[in-house]
């Protein structure tokens, strides 16, 4: 099968964003198909640098075009609208002129924006899609309080109804987002309530509205188990780079440093821990607030290691103890599918989160993570890693139940083969 993936945040190993797009794809390949990417470079300069050099880069048999589109974390709301507008303009023209190439194209949402193209691609040359919500657009940005225009949200709510309605399978990172999204395509806009989806809700689910069936399906990000797999030598190596000694408890925050990612519990448990000698503070990614984290490297005990690869990520998750996870209390943030958790377990890490997750139900069946959720979920984060610093017979037993929670539930084979069955129907 020849395949269109129309993904602006692609990113590889070599670069800082999530890879999921990318391992699924070359799994892909791996099993006979053709997979050709359309991304920008923001969160792979590696990309852009080879793009410049050679044009279409093909790296683990996926040929990638890459758009000029700049994108950065640090972006204010206009910039990020004017880039994914440039984006969307780029995808509209490249399946234009090579739609027809293809037997199928996937589109990747967030941002909302990459459903125009893959429309464009049905009515101009009959390309069947899947629209994959990574990021249920305009719901969340609404929810962050970062799309306030009336008049863009209706605009926004409108492209979303059309990539749903003619899309040949809907693609969701979580049970949570698969309610949500079936409830829109019954015309229903009620809040899901949390702690509603099951563990095993990840079948193939038929959904019937007037004439139309439609085909969703959860396929979670998931876990690159050799990536990120324990190993004591590059434990050491990290620990002693960082200066860290073996009997401290090292806890990893990695990746978006935003307005979604509530910064301000990320600081709240910093400063209730600097009286802890026992606990050390790993920081790594970028955003909006990385400079209210990175001034907490003054302190003690804190190293703000900046935007790093996945590469270089995955050492750092490799030393590190306990994995936290942040995000805003609002109802939405509950069907989130962070990367982060997925590489954590991948490495062994029990994972610590500020509010309810729909993944509480495997971190409670494997023992690996924790819910400090309440009024001031900073001083229950630090409670509880206090306990996990004093109980090392309780953080090894979390830690062999991450690693099993990876292999039996999460690994990304199991997340590609599922994929490749929505895709014969």
């Amino acid at each position: 099968m020849r395949i269109l993936w129309l993904h602006q945040y692609f990113s590889t190993p070599n670069g800082w964003g999530a890879v999921r797009t990318y391992e699924l794809a070359r799994r892909f390949v791996a099993n006979g198909d053709s997979v050709d990417v359309l991304c920008c470079g923001g969160y792979d300069a590696w990309l852009l640098e080879q793009a410049e050099k050679k044009g279409a880069v093909e790296v683990e048999g996926i040929r990638v075009f890459v758009s000029r589109t700049a994108y950065g974390s640090r972006m204010s709301f206009l910039q990020r609208i004017c880039s994914f507008l440039k984006f969307m303009l780029d995808a509209n023209w490249f399946v234009l002129r090579h739609g027809r190439q293809y037997d199928l194209c996937i589109a990747s949402s967030g941002p909302l924006t990459m459903a125009v193209p893959a429309l464009i691609g049905r009515v101009f040359h009959k390309l069947s899609y899947v629209f994959e919500v990574i990021d249920v657009w305009p719901d969340s940005a609404i929810d962050a309080g970062v799309l306030r225009n009336s008049f863009l949200q209706k605009i926004s709510f409108l492209i979303e109804r059309l990539a749903y309605k003619y899309a040949e399978a809907i693609v969701t990172c979580s049970t949570g987002m698969t309610d949500r999204v079936i409830n829109k395509l019954q015309g229903k806009l009620d809040v899901i309530p949390e702690h509603r989806s099951v563990m095993d809700d990840f079948a193939l689910r038929l959904i019937s509205v007037g004439q139309r069936s439609y085909r969703v399906q959860t396929i979670s990000n998931s876990c690159d188990l050799e990536q990120f797999k324990p190993d004591a030598t590059v434990r050491q190596r990290e620990r002693a780079r960082l200066g860290v000694n073996d009997d401290q408890l090292v806890v990893l925050y990695s990746g978006a440093m935003g307005v979604s990612n509530q910064i301000d519990d990320l600081i709240a448990v910093i400063h209730a821990t600097q009286g802890s000698p026992q606990i050390v503070w790993w920081l790594a990614g970028d955003g909006l607030r990385a400079d209210d984290l990175k001034a907490l490297a003054e302190s003690g005990r804190v190293c703000f290691c900046g935007q790093l690869s996945k590469n270089e990520v995955a050492r750092l998750y490799q030393g590190a103890d306990v994995n936290l996870v942040t995000f805003m209390h609002t109802p939405l943030f509950y069907e989130n599918s962070p990367n982060k958790f997925f590489d954590g377990i991948a490495a062994g890490l029990p994972a610590l989160f500020n509010r309810s997750t729909w993944l509480e139900p495997w971190l409670n069946q494997y023992g690996c993570g924790v819910v400090c959720s309440g009024d001031q979920p900073g001083a229950a984060l630090a409670q509880e890693l206090q306990r996990l610093a004093n109980d090392p017979r309780r953080l090894s037993a979390m830690r062999a139940g991450a690693l099993q929670l990876a292999a039996r539930v999460f690994s990304r084979d199991q997340a590609a083969a599922s994929f490749r069955q929505l895709r014969r129907g």
